[in-house]
């Protein structure tokens, strides 16, 4: 515990209702007697909550936010830290600590953070406390704006917000509803979902589908591989496919629990990399071993680029639900995508 009689300069802020907080109702106020004098820890019920949060740590001079759980959590509190800034004031804005609390966590990954939450956070104190300051990396994300449909939520309001890998659409967006839904949201339950997929792909074939199997497990993967008619520009280059069964996007190459690397054209950081195209279950299973590696994929009809700037506009009345950053969004009518700001980001190791 920090006995400082200094400003604060970490804020902390933690979902209540997270599995951790609800098995260790302690651990509020174990992670205020932590930052001590150096900090402050807010409590947040919904993301709506996290908007006057992010106001108070900036009044107070917070200099480093600390994002106490995985992904979701990161990013939702840089969303907020934008939108209270008028997504203008980027170059001021305090550095994020990711702490590694979620099911992929490949913002830590990438931002080479070591540890969760409380062992980072008595390492962050102890380093601040010391007089020294955490190493900070900028990380590139896009800026992904758009429309919502009038079917959705908000009919024909905007739709924005800043990220690092989204699935707009196709077998990686219709994933994570599988993935969501499944009682293992961790390495193996990634496993075990991309191996019942693909199984039940393959139990529907000619040569597979004598063999008995439980109803729900052979059309298990059906939907997973429903295509999407679309009209998808490239830096103002329209492509000539006209269904798409899988559309992702990267500002950043990321890590999925050491199993699969995606976006490898992103490690630039001055482009987005965009995998787009109509693949079959077969050709997701030859390149498996290239996901795993992190290679970009060999697959006929199917396009991988470092771009600029790319526009997505579904047809037939159908909609588009991206995932960005495992966060799930519905109903947008159309959408583009362009380079957004670099987010400063926390680099620290727990011993």
């Amino acid at each position: 515990m920090s006995n400082s009689a200094s400003a604060p300069v970490i804020g902390v802020v933690t979902n209540p209702n997270s599995q951790k907080n609800r098995a260790n109702p302690q651990r509020y106020e174990q992670m205020r007697a932590v930052v001590g004098d150096l900090g402050l820890v807010r409590r947040t019920q919904d993301v709506t909550a996290i908007a006057n949060v992010v106001r108070e740590f900036l009044a107070a001079g917070i200099r480093y936010f600390v994002a106490d759980g995985g992904d979701g959590a990161f990013h939702w509190l840089m969303n907020t830290i934008w939108q209270v800034l008028d997504k203008d004031n980027t170059a001021n804005w305090p550095a994020i600590l990711p702490t590694n609390a979620g099911t992929i966590d490949f913002v830590g990954r990438k931002a080479e953070v070591i540890g969760g939450c409380d062992q980072l956070l008595p390492e962050l104190v102890r380093l601040i406390d010391s007089g020294g300051a955490p190493k900070i990396v900028r990380l590139p994300t896009f800026d992904l704006r758009g429309t919502y449909g009038p079917n959705a939520d908000f009919p024909g309001k905007p739709f924005e917000k800043l990220g690092f890998a989204t699935a707009v659409a196709g077998i990686s967006q219709r994933f994570f509803d599988k993935f969501y839904a499944h009682d293992r949201q961790d390495g193996p339950g990634i496993a075990f979902l991309v191996a019942k997929i693909l199984s039940s792909q393959a139990s529907r074939t000619p040569l597979l589908s004598w063999v008995p199997m439980p109803v729900g497990w052979r059309y298990f993967g059906e939907p997973v591989f429903e295509g999407i008619p679309a009209e998808v520009w490239l830096d103002g280059e329209k492509l000539p496919i006209a269904v798409f069964r899988d559309l992702d996007i990267g500002a950043i190459d990321i890590n999925i629990k050491n199993m699969f690397r995606f976006f490898p054209l992103a490690h630039t950081g001055e482009h987005l990399h965009v995998q787009c195209g109509d693949l079959s279950p077969l050709d997701v299973l030859k390149n498996l071993p290239r996901m795993a590696t992190g290679k970009t994929m060999s697959i006929d009809n199917y396009v991988q680029r470092q771009v600029k700037h790319v526009k997505v506009v579904p047809l037939q009345g159908r909609t588009l639900d991206p995932v960005i950053d495992g966060e799930l969004y519905w109903g947008l009518q159309s959408c583009e995508l362009s380079m957004g700001p670099k987010v400063p980001v926390v680099q620290l190791q727990a011993p």
